[in-house]
């Protein structure tokens, strides 16, 4: 058995946390759903936006053969404690659709909690040390523990227990020196400690990585993050220390306007019955209806289409949406907003952890 990376054992085990999972279920989902490597990173980079992350960072080893390898995801969303942890490794089990309150207003990716399996295709090991409510909190899974099991059947007969670690600030720092001390994070000044450091953060690791990583091609993951990096000013990506710019963005943004502040009304075939509010607890603004609820989102116009696909109707009130969900442009021809190119619109529902892809 691989002696454990020193990171992964410091600080105090408080208690573990039982997973179930089985050689059957990581077989079927990794190298069938998630079999790209690129996509293991965009899935936690996915999980960070969903977590209501501001930047995130990843940072590859320069030599992904090396023994002590790593990849490695650092955001400034919503922390885990012990119990964001223990649901973050809950299977095929996800809160993000019940959350009463979606971190930075944001529609979530990820539903099913099977997005973090993703990172078996590239690493025999996943770590993560997490600030929550001002405490520190470490756990790691060796995949292998999985690959030892005679048992290959889908529903893992026993959990597999991880240990649940407690740790100081100055054992946190330890933890994460490694990567918070290279010069690829250092690039883009977002310290975890100290007067400027973020209210919550968690670094990912992925470790003792796998022959998959060869397929790394770091000029195709850069296409591949920024073609997935949403256009919006709250979110960027940076990789190993360069800022990525969305590829939405050279599609010419003119203006936005946000629903409940700048727009009020909805023309129709919306129903008129909607009125403009700002939520107390957090000042957002947004839309209300008797029936749908509150609403919040943005309108944008583009010089050009985000998508160059044909439209499709909504199948709620007839209007034609492009493949990406965004409004077709001829609606707003004769309207006060000219060509509008785009729209996001979010609708509040049910509360959990939202770190759970």
């Amino acid at each position: 058995m691989a002696k454990a990376p020193s990171f992964t054992t410091i600080g105090r085990q408080s208690g573990n946390i039982n997973v179930l999972l089985s050689y059957k279920i990581v077989d079927l989902f990794s190298e069938g759903l998630y079999s790209s490597p690129n996509k293991a990173i965009e899935e936690l980079v996915a999980n960070s936006f969903d977590a209501g992350a501001k930047r995130v960072q990843v940072i590859l080893s320069s030599d992904l053969q090396a023994e002590d390898a790593t990849i490695v995801v650092i955001d400034d969303g919503q922390g885990m404690g012990a119990q964001g942890l223990r649901e973050h490794w809950l299977i095929g089990t996800s809160n993000k659709r019940t959350l009463s309150k979606l971190p930075a207003g944001r529609q979530q990716i990820g539903k099913f909690g099977i997005g973090k399996l993703a990172t078996y295709v590239l690493s025999s090991r996943l770590s993560h040390v997490s600030k929550h409510r001002g405490a520190y909190y470490s756990t790691s899974m060796d995949y292998r523990t999985i690959d030892r099991r005679v048992d290959k059947q889908v529903e893992p007969k026993s959990p597999i227990k991880i240990p649940l670690r407690k740790l100081t600030e100055v054992q946190a720092k330890t933890a994460v020196a490694r990567w918070v001390d290279s010069k690829e994070f250092k690039a883009a000044h977002t310290p975890l400690f100290g007067k400027n450091a973020p209210e919550s953060w968690t670094v990912t690791i992925m470790s003792s990585l796998k022959a998959k990583v060869h397929e790394i091609r770091p000029g195709l993951l850069k296409w591949i993050l920024s073609t997935a990096l949403p256009l919006r000013d709250d979110f960027s990506i940076h990789l190993n220390g360069q800022k990525l710019v969305s590829s939405k963005a050279e599609r010419g943004r003119l203006k936005s306007w946000r629903l409940g502040k700048d727009l009020k009304k909805l023309p129709k075939p919306c129903p008129p019955d909607v009125e403009p509010v700002q939520r107390a607890e957090d000042n957002e603004y947004g839309l209300s209806h008797p029936a749908v609820g509150f609403m919040h989102g943005y309108v944008e116009t583009y010089k050009d289409l985000l998508t160059g696909k044909r439209c499709r109707p909504c199948n709620l009130c007839g209007r034609e949406f492009d493949r990406a969900g965004h409004i077709c442009s001829k609606l707003f021809h004769r309207g006060s907003l000219g060509p509008c190119r785009r729209v996001a619109i979010n609708r509040q529902e049910g509360a959990r952890h939202p770190r759970e892809s």
